[in-house]
């Protein structure tokens, strides 16, 4: 094991240090974690358990429901995300994203779309492109494509990496618009040539599967 350590620790500093705007991305940041926990499994949640047994706030209730998240403790984390919901802090925009998360993991999609909307409405000014995309994943969960498309097409613009575009032009060929999908598709593509190479090498999962959807 001590073997392979420094390697796992040369790939964490690439994806968490060199590759930040990876990092930023849902899948980016599954990755970060899968990455964080392979160096310190159990590590984290250790940690934050005893951080929110000490002082359950906001910050401590959020980071111990992400880490029980992480370990796939999907029912426990959403209790403590309800419990950090209370009193002053029943529209705490960063709980709210993360019960939407949560119930998206178990596919409740109609409470994604309420969380999230309660969350824009009570805080108008948060902004969470991870929330934005999530959203529109919801919607189009739910049939309702054209506002998904809609909601896509807005994240797609200042969403970081390549995969709220991915999920919009899929979108747009399941809604029967091919030509508008297969655009897109080849528009990330040729965006991507365009790129710094580091980006490239960060979106290459998204990339190859914008690639693997042209060949069909």
């Amino acid at each position: 094991m001590l073997i392979f350590m420094p390697l796992i620790g040369g790939i964490a500093y690439l994806v968490i240090e060199v590759l930040p705007e990876f990092s930023v991305s849902i899948t980016g940041q599954r990755a970060v974690r899968g990455v964080k926990k392979t160096l310190n499994p159990g590590g984290d949640l250790r940690q934050h358990e005893a951080a929110w047994n000490q002082s359950p706030n906001v910050d401590n209730s959020r980071r111990y429901a992400e880490a029980l998240l992480d370990t796939g403790k999907t029912t426990e984390a959403g209790e403590i995300v309800q419990q950090g919901l209370k009193g002053l802090f029943v529209t705490e925009p960063t709980l709210l994203l993360l019960k939407a998360r949560i119930e998206f993991e178990q596919e409740r999609l109609f409470e994604v779309i309420n969380t999230l909307e309660l969350l824009q409405a009570q805080n108008p000014d948060f902004r969470s492109p991870e929330g934005h995309l999530l959203y529109a994943r919801a919607l189009e969960s739910e049939n309702r494509t054209d506002e998904a498309i809609k909601e896509y097409s807005a994240v797609s613009s200042y969403f970081p990496g390549v995969e709220a575009r991915y999920h919009l032009a899929v979108c747009m060929r399941n809604a029967g618009k091919h030509s508008a999908a297969n655009a897109e598709f080849e528009s990330i593509l040729n965006d991507a040539k365009l790129a710094p190479g580091h980006f490239r090498k960060s979106q290459k999962p998204w990339l190859d599967a914008v690639k693997r959807k042209l060949s069909e």
